[in-house]
């Protein structure tokens, strides 16, 4: 049985095997190894996971391995006259990833119902994020894309 809960540092080493999977399956040529990119993100999640930062991610595990993986970062809008510093944020979602045999079973939707539940306890005005075109279906039966995109200019990288 799968369980979704919040990300520990703990989580780290299989939260990169997790993210290299994902960015492998869509194409990227690695720059580094993967011991390599395992060291950088325990140091990403420890630093990100901290108590006051803007970043937050779930997990499915499946007994003792994860196979699936939500983050979202929280963006503090600039100050609205009838709102005070830091009121209605903007949730963006990212690095969503269920490991392929276990696709189109539920897990994807309880980690993006775990994140936006998060998002609407901080009582944010929106949450965004940019689906892959694979992936669209499965945002818009979660209620995304309903509105105009964001504009988006690539700048550099994927």
């Amino acid at each position: 049985m799968t369980a979704i809960r919040p990300v520990s540092v703990q989580d780290a080493d299989q939260l990169a095997r997790l993210r290299w999977d994902f960015r492998i399956e869509g194409g990227t040529l690695p720059s580094t190894t993967l011991d390599e990119f395992v060291a950088e993100m325990r140091s990403f999640v420890g630093d990100l996971l901290a108590e006051g930062t803007a970043w937050r991610a779930w997990v499915a595990e499946d007994g003792e391995r994860l196979v699936g993986c939500v983050w979202i970062q929280v963006i503090e809008r600039v100050p609205h006259p009838n709102l005070r510093r830091g009121e209605r944020p903007i949730v963006y979602v990212t690095n969503m990833y269920v490991v392929p045999e276990l696709r189109n079973g539920g897990i994807g939707r309880e980690l993006l119902d775990a994140a936006v539940a998060h998002a609407r306890e901080l009582k944010a005005s929106a949450a965004i994020l940019w689906p892959s075109s694979r992936s669209i279906s499965f945002y818009r039966r979660a209620g995304f894309g309903r509105e105009d995109a964001p504009l988006l200019l690539p700048l550099e990288g994927d």
